[in-house]
């Protein structure tokens, strides 16, 4: 029988790999002190053998990985950075909305990374209304003059213009410009398709992005090699993402900061799959026993932050796995992470999970009925330890679209009809099986403070991953 998925996790000082047979039930798992891919993906091929699993069985391999090396920093949010020198893309960055000067591109950046990461930056007329007509027109000449500027000096270019949410169409026509100005020297990439709606978070992460695209997709590279080097050439390789989904390593490695958190997420997403719980909290612990973060789990998936998330100091639009850390104690994370009043599972993973267990109640080593406040029971699954490897193995591939709509817009229901659309376009582009696409939710939001009633629509589409051997 083919058609098994391998997950693995490289959390730092622990590592875990998880088969999965085509039915998603878990077959071998493994967990070791070495942080080097090769060495878990022997480990885990080893322990599969006696089970006649083969390398050339495994169709899928995912990775969830907190650290690509290179972001170190960027993961942690305490605004120190040392930057990785001759690592990250020199990047220039391009605003189309030359009326918004009044909070210029990079404002809110420290000034050792906005020296370290921007080689230029330019702010430019463009952009668009709610509406969808021009905020201003496009200056062609200004993009043309840019490009020729910093032809050769950067290596990525973000471009990020006013209300890019409602239609993209400047922030296209500017990467025409400067790809035929500056011809295949460096990444493009554009802040639509990165979300967020607020200008200067999402202009933010577009750049910081833009920074990480070639460095991370080096390291993406030597994980692939790592697989094919084990013979599984024929298998599709995936890397996890901060809300527990997983794409494509192409997908993957244009949006490289959705890689943030990757590991928790999918330890929340292995403890549903080991615990069979849609929904509850998820304590993710050290391997000294103690709990250092719980998660609600909702529907399968990480609980993620709404609002403001910093990135080495600079603000962004991005979402992350909304961890409640422990600083006074398990009860007190317990209460916080929840949505609303109600007792709830505790799921314990990681390394530490069973030690914690045994702690409330030595003589259960699974499960420990109500021993803490605010939940119905306190369960280590089995294979807890190898929770994050086991998520990312049965992880689904998710698109998500978002626009901006004024609802006394023309043709109101042929948007919807397009967002949905382009949601199952973007799961299948991130490596989704397009048989198998599916609308996973749609809602609308009403943006406040506006003069005509205005919703963001947000689709995410998504299915299983697509056959392996497609590569």
């Amino acid at each position: 029988m083919t058609g098994y998925r391998l997950g693995v996790a490289l959390p730092g000082s622990r590592t875990s790999a998880a088969i999965l047979d085509p039915e998603g039930r878990v077959v071998v798992t493994v967990e070791l002190g070495s942080d080097t891919p090769g060495d878990v993906l022997d480990a885990v091929l080893d322990a599969a053998e006696p089970h006649g699993i083969r390398a050339g069985d495994i169709d899928h391999v995912m990775f969830a990985v907190t650290d690509l090396r290179v972001m170190n920093d960027l993961a942690a949010e305490t605004g120190s950075w040392r930057g990785w020198p001759g690592r990250l893309a020199r990047v220039a960055a391009v605003r189309l909305g030359a009326a918004t000067t009044s909070v210029p591109p990079l404002t809110l950046w420290p000034q050792e990374l906005q020296q370290r990461v921007v080689v230029a930056s330019t702010c430019l007329s463009g952009g668009a209304m709610l509406d969808g007509s021009d905020y201003e027109p496009l200056d062609f000449e200004g993009l043309q003059a840019f490009a020729r500027q910093i032809s050769g000096v950067a290596g990525a270019v973000a471009i990020t213009g006013v209300f890019s949410a409602v239609t993209p169409r400047h922030e296209l026509a500017a990467a025409e410009v400067l790809r035929a100005e500056m011809g295949a020297c460096g990444a493009i990439l554009l802040s639509h398709e990165y979300g967020g709606l607020g200008l200067v978070e999402r202009e933010n992460a577009t750049i910081l992005q833009a920074a990480l695209t070639a460095p991370v997709a080096e390291e993406a590279a030597k994980l692939l090699n790592a697989v094919n080097r084990r013979g599984m050439n024929n298998a599709e390789v995936f890397l996890a993402r901060s809300d527990g989904t997983i794409a494509t390593l192409d997908n993957a490695v244009t949006h490289p900061l959705s890689l943030l958190g990757a590991t928790d997420a999918t330890a929340v997403v292995g403890a549903s799959v080991l615990a069979g719980e849609k929904d509850a909290l998820v304590g993710l612990t050290n391997v000294d026993g103690s709990v250092r973060a719980v998660c609600a789990l909702t529907d399968c998936g990480p609980r993620m932050t709404v609002g403001q998330t910093k990135v080495a100091g600079v603000p962004t639009g991005l979402s992350v796995p909304a961890l409640v850390p422990i600083h006074a104690s398990v009860e007190e994370a317990i209460d916080r992470a929840k949505e609303a009043p109600g007792d709830l599972p505790l799921l314990l993973v990681g390394p530490g999970a069973r030690t914690f267990v045994k702690s409330l109640k030595p003589q259960s080593p699974r499960i420990v009925g109500t021993a803490l406040a605010g939940t119905v029971k306190v369960e280590s699954p089995v294979a807890a330890e190898a929770a994050a490897a086991v998520g990312a193995a049965a992880a689904p591939v998710v698109g998500e679209a978002r626009r901006i709509v004024p609802l006394n817009s023309p043709g109101l229901e042929e948007i919807r009809a397009a967002v949905r659309e382009a949601a199952r376009a973007s799961a299948m582009r991130a490596g989704a099986d397009p048989a198998n696409v599916s609308i996973v939710s749609a809602d609308e939001k009403p943006l406040a403070y506006l003069s005509e009633p205005t919703v963001v629509m947000r689709v995410r589409a998504g299915g299983p991953p697509r056959d392996g051997g497609t590569r």
